[in-house]
């Protein structure tokens, strides 16, 4: 059961948190028509939902673009 971590997306996405992650691209990743590969990268990520088959919400991370340092 996924319960505290599923309350703890939806606060994420009511209060529009953004986080960044730092890691090695290992397969490739397409945000924006823009693929990096085999590269360290730094992506920010936003909360997103989408409906299940039962109609209820499933929320997940979703990336929104590479950040250059």
């Amino acid at each position: 059961m996924r319960f505290t971590k599923e309350k703890e997306m939806q606060e994420a996405f009511w209060n529009n948190i953004r986080k960044t992650k730092t890691k090695f691209l290992w397969w490739p990743i397409t945000i924006d028509g823009e693929t990096r590969w085999l590269e360290i990268a730094t992506i920010e990520y936003r909360v997103y939902y989408d409906y299940g088959l039962f109609n209820d919400r499933y929320y997940y991370w979703e990336p929104l673009n590479f950040i250059d340092k």
